[in-house]
């Protein structure tokens, strides 16, 4: 945890604040009435004032830095083969790079369209066909919301109801709903929110990374005081548990950064097998293995469907998620991961939309 946290971010910005420091020095040589070491001492301290501002790395400071750097990167990467071709830039276009003002305005359109696709929330739907239903089985489904970084508890009763307008046999909740930031008392509304909606067979919840605070020293609240009171409101959270229902069976497991947790096989010796089995796994893994199981459909989150693009198709790539997004048939299992109705750490989005799942399963 020291290494993911501290360590890594901390050799990753080392050479950011060494770039920012040059960048800051080709800006100060605009102004003839800063003299070179004077310039060299502002080009350092704001060098480390980025650095200041980018820690800790994953949140909003960290992200508009590094977006800056990689837009300045490619801005002088332009600039040396635009040079090289034409031999010369005019005095004008030169200034204009070394202001730097390209890359501040591609910036700002990164970010606020990020803004504005983080508080744009879809709905999606997914038809899928089983011989276990008899007529249809509706299942709405929820994931990643990480409550309070683009909405709090008043706005997510809004997607709650109009989740309830369509009418669900059950409502999932799968994994990362709060996190390190989440207010208690807003986690307690939620709970009763979540709790409200109606539904043949209720509420069900599996916990993620994030909802257990292990990231952060003094949580607001434990896991036990989350679960206690998801489940005072009514809603059933499953840890590596099996809710066998009519018609249906739902499998809850434990997160995969979980030392407790059993292996799918395990779990679904106790599933009712005539029943659509239903898994509920916050991360997407292992899911040819889950695929030689029971299991009908697999529903996750975790991925935020890459909220910074492109980190989901880079994760996919290199084999850290299995489906980055959306639907996958593997063998007789279905499975489909939620990009998340929310996102981590700031509101931005420049990957994949905000959304919620609706789940048609026809006979």
């Amino acid at each position: 945890m020291f290494l993911l946290f501290i360590i890594i971010p901390l050799l990753l910005l080392i050479p950011v604040c060494i770039y920012m420091y040059f960048w800051f020095g080709r800006l100060f040589s605009l102004f003839p009435g800063i003299s070179k070491r004077t310039g060299n001492i502002l080009s350092a301290v704001f060098g480390f004032l980025c650095l200041y501002v980018s820690w800790p790395m994953y949140q909003f400071g960290g992200m508009i830095i590094i977006h800056f750097l990689v837009v300045s990167i490619l801005i002088d990467i332009i600039y040396k083969i635009v040079r090289k071709r034409s031999g010369e830039i005019s005095e004008k276009w030169d200034k204009v790079y070394r202001s730097g003002i390209i890359s501040v305005v591609v910036v700002l359109v990164i970010i606020t369209y990020g803004y504005i696709n983080m508080h744009h929330i879809k709905e999606t739907r997914y038809e899928i066909t089983s011989g276990k239903v008899e007529g249809s089985l509706r299942i709405a489904a929820v994931s990643d919301l990480h409550l309070g970084t683009n909405m709090d508890a008043d706005g997510l009763s809004g997607y709650c109801r109009k989740i309830e307008d369509e009418k669900p046999d059950v409502f999932v909740l799968v994994g990362d709903i709060f996190d390190e930031n989440t207010k208690k008392e807003e986690m307690q509304k939620a709970a009763e929110i979540f709790a409200s909606v109606k539904s043949r067979y209720g509420t069900y919840y599996v916990l993620g990374n994030h909802d257990p605070n292990n990231y952060v020293s003094n949580p607001e609240y434990s896991v036990e005081e989350l679960c206690g009171a998801l489940e005072e409101a009514g809603v059933v959270v499953l840890r590596d548990e099996v809710e066998n229902l009519e018609g249906l069976t739902i499998v809850g497991r434990r997160d995969a950064s979980s030392a407790e947790r059993k292996s799918t096989w395990n779990l679904t010796e106790a599933a009712d097998k005539e029943n659509f089995i239903l898994l509920l796994d916050h991360q997407p893994l292992r899911l040819k293995e889950n695929a030689e199981s029971p299991v009908d459909l697999q529903i996750s989150g975790h991925t935020h469907g890459g909220q910074i693009w492109p980190t989901g198709i880079l994760m996919q790539l290199l084999g850290v998620s299995e489906l980055n997004y959306g639907y996958k048939k593997i063998e007789n299992m279905d499975v489909i991961v939620t990009s998340g109705i929310g996102g981590w750490g700031y509101p931005i989005r420049t990957g994949k939309h905000c959304e919620y799942i609706i789940v048609d399963v026809h006979a």
